[in-house]
């Protein structure tokens, strides 16, 4: 209970909350839903990226990666 906080630590009551570090917070019927769209959205807007094509899989699932293509990076 928010009064019982309040006797030990310095508290303010700000009301039923919406965002918290980047998260937003959606009350439903079995709980709370917790959402990074907005943060998503807001950083593909900051970097010019909102209107890039979307891709299920950004990737090859089937390639597998090496630490070394097996060209030679040595100037000759």
């Amino acid at each position: 209970c928010i009064s019982t906080l309040a006797t030990v630590f310095s508290i303010k009551d700000l009301g039923s909350i919406h965002f918290f570090l980047g998260v937003e917070v959606i009350p439903t019927s079995q709980g709370l839903f917790l959402s990074q769209h907005k943060y998503i959205y807001d950083l593909l807007d900051r970097t010019k990226m909102a209107d890039a094509k979307i891709v299920h899989s950004p990737m090859s699932t089937s390639t597998s990666l090496t630490q070394h293509d097996g060209a030679s990076s040595a100037v000759q």
